[in-house]
C-alpha cells in the first residue's frame, strides 16, 4: 500500500488484520484525539475532532485497520499534525479482496499547509 504523498517511509504507522483499538491509535497518532485546534489557527478555523467522526463511522460498521502520523520537526505540534486512517466495513472484514475506505481524509489541526 502507498501512502500519500505528505507521508514518508519512517512515518509512524500501524496496521493490523483485527481493528484498532483507541489505545492502538493513541500510541501511533495522538493528533487524532487533538482536544481543539493549535494556537496559531484563528477564530475562522473550523475544528471538528477526528476522533468524533471515527466514532460516528464505528457507529455505521466501520472500523480502522491502518492508522498513521506525520512526524513533526516542532513538538509543539505533535498533537496536530496530519493524521490518516483507513477504515473498513464490518461486513467486509475477511475474505481475499477486502473494501476499505480511502477517504484521503489526511487531517491536520496546526493547518501548516492549504491541502487537505
Amino acid at each position: 500500500m502507498q501512502l500519500a504523498s505528505s507521508f514518508h517511509y519512517g512515518s509512524p504507522m500501524l496496521r493490523a488484520d483485527s481493528p484498532l483499538s483507541d489505545d492502538q491509535i493513541r500510541r501511533v497518532a495522538p493528533s487524532i484525539f487533538a482536544d481543539g485546534k493549535h494556537e496559531s489557527r484563528s477564530e475562522c478555523y473550523a475544528y471538528i475532532p477526528t476522533i468524533d467522526v471515527l466514532r460516528g463511522l464505528r457507529n455505521e460498521g466501520f472500523q480502522p485497520f491502518m492508522i498513521c502520523q506525520t512526524r513533526v520537526r516542532d513538538q509543539g505540534k505533535r498533537e496536530f499534525t496530519k493524521h490518516m486512517l483507513r477504515l473498513r466495513h464490518a461486513d467486509r472484514i475477511t475474505g481475499e479482496e477486502v473494501d476499505e475506505i480511502d477517504p484521503r481524509a489526511a487531517r491536520r489541526h496546526a493547518g501548516c499547509d492549504a491541502r487537505p
